[in-house]
């Protein structure tokens, strides 16, 4: 499984090598997207030195690791983005008739090119902003190994809709922006029923928030939430891909 999955994205990245122009745009378009977020957030803290206890340090954390998360699961996993249309247009079927694990291969089917100019971004970012020394990167890398299992594992769940009902194409992808959008904030503004969806249906909160709170004060209780959250949200997109591919075997699933 191991083998098939990385023949099949060393093919996926050199694809989305291939139009050197292409990519040049697409890397450097999200470079510049990125500079111009971090921009608005400077120029914040510049007259209000901190938001709930969060200063520019945190923020500049908490964007380099959402940053490098997507960077990653784009670049080695970028299949998940459109795989809810992948399963509503029968493209499975070619997967089925092959003795190789089929959501390996779903995620391996694309790299997304925009994905190297965040992974730059978010590299720098860290570096320059997050006030972090030689001796974080093991706490740092814990994050991001931890936070794109999450980030994943929450888009191939929302995929998994598509086994259910067709409206799946554009709500999963709808789900994984909206995920993507409270990971980009503070923790500190979200309270009552934004904080309960933060930390459940749309997993800000284990993506990124409780990873920087990691970074500010390292500890076992801290390592073990991370670790414990990145195990069950993939046993949950494992098994709610699983059931969908039942549904589909049995030939419930409308397609086309």
């Amino acid at each position: 499984m191991i083998a098939t999955y990385r023949a099949n994205i060393a093919i996926a990245i050199r694809t989305s090598l291939m139009d050197r122009t292409n990519f040049i745009l697409n890397s450097a378009g999200m470079v510049l997207n990125d500079i111009f977020f971090l921009i608005l957030w400077y120029m914040f803290f510049a007259g209000f030195k901190q938001v709930g206890g969060w200063g520019l340090h945190d923020v500049a954390r908490l964007l380099g690791i959402i940053m490098l998360v997507v960077a990653i699961s784009g670049v080695f996993f970028g299949g998940y983005r459109d795989m809810a249309a992948t399963i509503l247009r029968g493209e499975i079927d070619a997967l089925l008739t092959q003795p190789k694990a089929i959501l390996p291969r779903l995620l391996a089917r694309e790299s997304i090119a925009t994905a190297w100019g965040d992974l730059v971004m978010g590299i720098w970012m860290l570096i320059t902003f997050g006030g972090l020394g030689w001796s974080d990167i093991p706490a740092v890398l814990l994050a991001l190994v931890c936070g794109t299992i999450i980030y994943v594992a929450s888009a191939v769940a929302y995929a998994s809709l598509a086994f259910w009902f067709t409206g799946a194409r554009s709500f999963a992808r709808d789900l994984t922006d909206f995920m993507l959008l409270f990971s980009s904030y503070p923790g500190s503004i979200y309270s009552g029923m934004t904080k309960v969806i933060a930390y459940s249906l749309l997993p800000a909160g284990f993506i990124v928030l409780t990873p920087v709170a990691f970074l500010r004060d390292p500890s076992g209780a801290g390592f073990a939430i991370i670790a414990a959250s990145a195990g069950t949200y993939a046993v949950l997109a494992a098994v709610a891909f699983h059931l969908g591919m039942r549904r589909y075997r049995r030939g419930l699933v409308s397609t086309g």
